[in-house]
């Protein structure tokens, strides 16, 4: 990645998709790809994963969406495209987590509230399908966090 490299190594294949990230979106300050165990249930699966099942997750995560194996490194622009307000993790089909963040804390605590909320989602399978914050509730967490 341009002369970011240091002697002897070769830089990872996210490197390209971290700088396109910050270069595109200046108030992103960190970057996490991560492997999270219960996230990963959703990457290998065809299951969406839905942050809608509590207030703090919602908060946290906004709406996260999936990408395609392969994209972060072979569409990055188009990836780093994909992040904004509304939109700050992807997940990489049956590749990884990408998490994006204010300071490197903020997106840890992201990463945190998404493998728990996971944990939640495919746990509670075993008592029956997930009743999820209605529509009205998602507006009025909107108006009361401003986003």
């Amino acid at each position: 990645v341009g002369d970011w490299k240091e002697a002897g190594k070769i830089p990872s294949r996210s490197a390209v998709l971290h700088k396109k990230i910050y270069e595109k979106h200046p108030d992103i300050n960190s970057i996490i790809i991560a492997h999270a165990p219960y996230v990963m249930t959703f990457a290998v699966t065809d299951c969406e994963f839905d942050s809608r099942t509590i207030p703090e997750s919602y908060i946290n995560l906004r709406d996260v969406k999936k990408i395609p194996f392969g994209a972060s490194f072979m569409q990055p622009d188009m990836v780093a495209d994909m992040f904004n307000e509304m939109t700050p993790i992807l997940i990489a089909e049956n590749d990884c987590v990408i998490v994006t963040g204010s300071s490197l804390i903020n997106a840890f605590d992201k990463l945190e509230v998404m493998e728990y909320s996971a944990k939640a989602i495919v746990s509670s399978k075993v008592l029956g399908d997930i009743v999820a914050i209605t529509d009205d509730e998602i507006k009025d967490l909107r108006a009361a966090f401003h986003f």
